[in-house]
This record gives C-alpha cells, sequence and structure tokens, in this order.
C-alpha cells in the first residue's frame, strides 16, 4: 500500500467525523468541506459525502443560517454584521438576505434593546455620537441607530 493511500481516510471514517461535528452544532456546507479538507488535505470523494449528508437531511445550509441569525440576534448584533459574518461561512447570499429581510421588523426594536442595556440615563449629544458608533459597529444601518438614539432619553442642551 503506498503512502498516500494510507493516509486517506474511508468514506466511514469521513462520515463519522462529519456525524461528530454535526451532532454538536449545525454547519454550513462549506464549512463541513472546510472542516473535512483540515483533518485530510488528501481526502477525496468530499463532496460525495457532503452531496449524501444533504440528501439525508443531515447537512443543510437553510437550518444552519436559521441557527446563525437566531444566535447573533440573541447577542443584540445588527443586519449588517450577521451579513459579513455568514458571508465568510461560504452560505448563498439569497438565503442570507431572505433570513435577514424576514426579521425586518425587529432590528429597530433590538438596536433600542442593546442601547437600553448600555445605557439607562439621559444622553447628551455626545453620548448620542458616542452610541450611535458603537451600533454601527454592531452592524446596525444608519437609519436603525438614528432611530435608536431618538428614542432614547436625551437632554435638551
Amino acid at each position: 500500500m503506498a503512502p498516500d493511500e494510507k493516509d486517506k481516510p474511508s468514506q466511514n471514517e469521513m462520515r463519522a467525523f462529519a456525524y461528530r461535528l454535526l451532532g454538536r452544532r449545525e454547519y454550513s456546507v462549506f464549512e463541513l468541506e472546510q472542516r473535512i479538507r483540515r483533518k485530510w488535505p488528501q481526502a477525496t470523494e468530499i463532496m460525495v459525502l457532503l452531496d449524501a449528508l444533504v440528501e439525508e437531511n443531515l447537512l443543510s445550509d437553510e437550518r444552519y443560517v436559521e441557527s446563525f441569525v437566531r444566535f447573533r440576534v440573541q447577542r443584540l448584533q445588527g443586519p449588517l454584521k450577521i451579513q459579513a459574518a455568514l458571508g465568510q461561512k461560504g452560505v448563498s447570499d439569497a438565503l442570507v438576505t431572505r433570513e435577514l429581510d424576514a426579521r425586518s421588523h425587529e432590528w429597530p426594536d433590538l438596536a433600542v434593546q442593546w442601547l437600553d442595556r448600555q445605557n439607562t440615563g439621559v444622553m447628551d449629544f455626545d453620548a448620542k455620537k458616542k452610541y450611535y458608533r458603537r451600533l454601527i459597529s454592531r452592524g446596525f444601518t444608519h437609519g436603525q441607530a438614528m432611530d435608536a438614539v431618538n428614542r432614547t432619553h436625551s437632554t435638551l442642551d
């Protein structure tokens, strides 16, 4: 047996590894492929395994996007940051857009919720600028950040 063939995993080994990973959390197809390739760079027929897992409904980009967005919303992150993070996970833009649009009514209230946790007092103009920048860095749009800042208590200075 050649040394290359000895290092190649069997389909059963790759499947067992995929099961272990999928037992912990959802993965995108791209992300799971990367994990398998990292463990076995010389492996062949990875796509066959991934296609079989998708066919068996054990691997689903739709489920992954739903789970990912739900988790990030619980962490009070905005849609732009979530979209950027999902872009790095190899998920199609159409899936991401569909899931984020389905939650479009939540984003302004989510920004206000984050702001209320950060600041309980009255905000002056400088504090509004600071929290606006922080909302933008959390992935909220300009409109969502402005709405949240304007809905909080402010001084009339």
